[in-house]
């Protein structure tokens, strides 16, 4: 783990304009019928990158990496990769893998046996594919489990067992169709890490397909945000987070208050801007606002600070409300405060002391401040 850290700090090829595309979608358009799956889009996925295509059921993400695989075909556009067309190619002789959220295991085989399966189905030498499987194990940590059958292992060997089926014949790029649904929470957590590692150990290029955005956070390099078949933002996971391109990708990663209202000065160093029920609010970072217009606040829960003593600070960025709700959440408590306007605020504190008492109970009026530069001014 030592030097994964170090590998991802330093790793952002997609800020090198000079750094050749491992996956290039290039105007990419994918219809059944009159639905639209996949609109115009265009995409560059680079080379020992970790990608996730993050988005709600039905917003193409799916039908991409399929249409990657070859499993589908595009209406429109082209799909390269390391710069070969990849139209007219058939899966099976595509470099790439894809692994599938059922994981797809032949139950009648043993884990050997069904790691071992696409290279003998290429016709490698036995004692090659011997070799490899034993690979695979060593890699997986599953060493042992060798001569067991799918229905003799837990949800998670058998997601290892597909993942090794999945990298023995070392493909290009290995996607990822939901590859830890079937898994509980914190088994989940576990194997989001190990497949960080196991992707820097392979170097190979991971595209993941989730719906999952804390595993997406975790796992990838970059994430493509996306909906209605088209992408709405493509970033790290801190750029998604902490500054999204639009109101929809705010309000889809994490939890988000959004405050609407019209911007009633600007300058360099920021805006002023009026709220729901005449809060006023002063953000550092303007955006593409202007005077006079509609613009949001989007801050995230953690940001904000909630105490039961008005703040002594200028008369901007606080405002009282009932607390509504309160959640324990053992690491951190979070509270719904209701304005006296009727919108609902979310703020959460970190619990670093251990204590049973809380400084706010339902019903108390509390107070929610932050600073200028905790939120970010969004007009899309």
């Amino acid at each position: 783990m030592g030097s994964l850290g170090s590998i991802r700090r330093t790793f952002s090829p997609w800020t090198d304009p000079d750094a050749p595309a491992h996956i290039r979608f290039e105007n990419i358009t994918k219809n059944f019928g009159d639905f639209t799956a996949v609109n115009n889009l265009s995409l560059t996925i680079y080379e020992r990158e970790f990608f996730a295509l993050l988005g709600a059921s039905g917003c193409g993400k799916s039908t991409l990496l399929r249409m990657l695989a070859g499993f589908e075909d595009p209406t429109a556009g082209r799909i390269l990769l390391d710069g070969q067309d990849l139209a007219g190619i058939p899966p099976y002789r595509r470099p790439v893998n894809m692994m599938f959220q059922s994981y797809a295991l032949f139950p009648h085989m043993t884990v050997a046996q069904n790691i071992a399966f696409g290279l003998r189905q290429d016709r490698m030498p036995k004692a090659e594919i011997e070799k490899r499987v034993g690979e695979m194990l060593r890699l997986v940590k599953l060493e042992g489990y060798e001569k067991r059958k799918p229905h003799q292992l837990s949800g998670g060997q058998r997601q290892r067992v597909a993942l090794a089926r999945s990298v023995a014949k070392r493909p290009k790029v290995l996607l990822l169709d939901e590859p830890l649904g079937a898994l509980d929470k914190k088994l989940r957590e576990e194997t989001q890490f190990e497949l960080m590692d196991l992707q820097q150990d392979l170097g190979l290029t991971f595209v993941v397909v989730t719906h999952d955005q804390e595993e997406a956070m975790t796992m990838a390099d970059r994430i493509a945000v996306m909906n209605h078949g088209e992408i709405c933002q493509v970033a790290t996971p801190a750029e998604v987070y902490e500054a999204p391109a639009s109101r929809f990708v705010a309000d889809f990663i994490g939890n988000v208050n959004i405050f609407d209202g019209i911007v009633t000065d600007r300058d360099d160093t920021g805006i002023m801007m009026v709220a729901d029920g005449g809060f006023e609010i002063q953000a550092s970072n303007p955006g593409k606002t202007e005077k006079g217009h509609q613009a949001s606040f989007a801050i995230r829960p953690e940001k904000i600070r909630i105490s039961a003593e008005a703040p002594r600070s200028p008369d901007v960025n606080h405002i009282s409300g009932e607390v509504w709700d309160i959640a324990y959440l053992g690491d951190m408590t979070v509270f719904h405060v209701r304005l006296d306007s009727g919108k609902i605020i979310r703020a959460t504190t970190i619990n670093d002391a251990r204590t049973t008492e809380a400084a706010l109970t339902w019903e108390d009026r509390a107070w929610i401040s932050f600073s200028p530069d905790a939120g970010v001014v969004l007009t899309a």
